[in-house]
């Protein structure tokens, strides 16, 4: 379907390949999955993609890849040619190089994609795989509405809002750039591929993108997208690209029949559910994002000083640095900067702005205390050694924190029961999974406070 590109913009002659019979590709899929993943079979195996012991699976929580026999540890499973990625830099499509033109790359893939899905003769065998758009609105936050959204998690309603902004920007972008120019697609087309885009890009970088931002660096792989997320990252296949494409290899043995899973990242259940709308009930990177409760306990100067020593919470400022990471959009302020709660327990950020909390307005800036608190944030003392001279000052960090945690449970009790009486409401009935959604993220969360408090009493 796509034209190959190698090295620098050389237009090879392909050999005609012979497609693969219908018993070939059965070899690599498991009972009951629905024909149109056929259809992509066919094709990525038609086009030189190499798949080693595993099947497409129909799975409790959706389509997959598992083990169809036993696999090794450092074992190449499968490999998809560089022809076969669906970017800015192997497509035939006008108009979106980051190189020659003032383009955005999400914006671009996204308008490419629903041109394609526009046209009435399409047939494109890994555009028919993606999920429908009532799919995506019933899953991503993105697209959940204000009534839902307002029941949220402040982070989670924060990045949404973020979300809808930079989806509504692509979106004039793609029609100044693309629609202009005899490019066809509908505003509902163009948010569903860019959903689509959203959560099915990884990292690419070819050698003409040195200069291209990381943010603006993606590509989709047909096949390799079937990979579920674990995040088991020791555990989980490895993907690496080469000049000739992508390979995904093993990190552990598989027995027949076992679910084969890559990893997103080290992703807490708030960001997979706005970038890629689920969360894991056992994910082991989740935590509680407290910046909204811990904020309120900081005078303006205690979050001056905070931010001048690099401790300020996330507090989503609409004016934060937009880093690429996994998918198109991943906010970052120097590196990990937000307040969080993990059921082990509350990172080292929240207590460093605590213990500032905890001194007195009149008292910051100067002082014995003061200095042993800048002297803990450089490294001039230890924290062992700070919190026994300081213990009563410990103390009321603790009080303080227990205070963080009843707000934190009080308001998450008040958006879960706002959303269950919705659930009872007609009005809302075609919100039902995106209540639920919202619903069960808040119960994760409370979870988080429940364990850390049996673990720290």
């Amino acid at each position: 379907m796509y034209d190959p590109v190698q090295g620098e913009g050389t237009q090879p002659s392909m050999p005609k390949r012979r497609r693969p019979s219908s018993s070939h590709c059965q070899d690599f899929l498991a009972d009951g999955v629905p024909e149109v993943h056929q259809r992509l079979l066919e094709h990525v195996l038609a086009n030189n993609a190499r798949l080693s012991k595993v099947k497409i699976a129909r799975l409790p929580h959706g389509i997959g890849i598992v083990a169809s026999e036993q696999v090794k540890k450092n074992e190449e499973i499968t490999f998809i040619p560089k022809s076969l990625l669906v970017n800015l830099h192997d497509i035939p499509f006008p108009n979106s190089s980051p190189i020659d033109h003032p383009t955005k790359v999400h914006s671009s893939l996204a308008a490419y994609i629903a041109s394609q899905f526009h046209k009435s003769d399409n047939n494109d065998p890994f555009i028919s795989i993606f999920p429908s758009f009532s799919s995506f609105k019933s899953s991503m936050p993105l697209f959940w509405s204000d009534e839902v959204l307002d029941n949220c998690s402040p982070w989670v309603r924060s990045f949404a809002i973020k979300q809808q902004a930079k989806l509504k920007d692509d979106y004039a972008h793609a029609v100044k750039m693309h629609g202009e120019r005899g490019v066809e697609f509908s505003k509902e087309e163009f948010e569903w591929a860019w959903a689509a885009v959203n959560t099915r890009t990884i990292y690419y970088r070819p050698k003409k993108w040195y200069k291209v931002p990381a943010e603006d660096c993606m590509t989709m792989c047909p096949f390799i997208d079937y990979y579920n997320h674990d995040a088991k990252g020791d555990d989980s296949c490895t993907v690496s690209f080469s000049i000739d494409g992508l390979r995904v290899t093993t990190q552990k043995e598989y027995a027949v029949g076992e679910e084969i899973f890559v990893t997103y990242g080290d992703y807490n259940n708030d960001h997979l559910l706005v970038e890629y709308g689920f969360t894991l009930p056992n994910n082991q990177a989740d935590n509680f994002n407290i910046d909204h409760w811990v904020l309120q306990k900081l005078s303006s100067r205690h979050q001056e000083i905070l931010k001048e020593i690099s401790f300020h919470g996330y507090a989503f400022t609409f004016s934060q640095t937009v880093m690429y990471s996994g998918s198109d959009l991943m906010i970052s302020v120097d590196g990990d900067s937000e307040y969080l709660l993990d059921e082990n327990e509350v990172c080292y950020r929240t207590m460093m702005a605590l213990r500032l909390a905890v001194i007195s307005e009149n008292l910051l800036g100067k002082g014995k205390r003061y200095q042993d608190f800048m002297k803990l944030v450089e490294g001039g003392i230890e924290e062992d050694d700070y919190v026994k001279l300081y213990e009563k000052d410990e103390n009321k960090v603790g009080e303080l924190l227990e205070g963080i945690l009843k707000s934190a449970e009080e308001f998450g009790e008040e958006r879960t029961a706002a959303l269950g009486r919705m659930l009872e409401e007609k009005e809302f009935l075609d919100q039902k999974e995106s209540i639920e959604s919202a619903v069960e993220r808040w119960r994760q969360c409370m979870d988080i406070i429940a364990k850390y408090r049996a673990k720290n009493e």
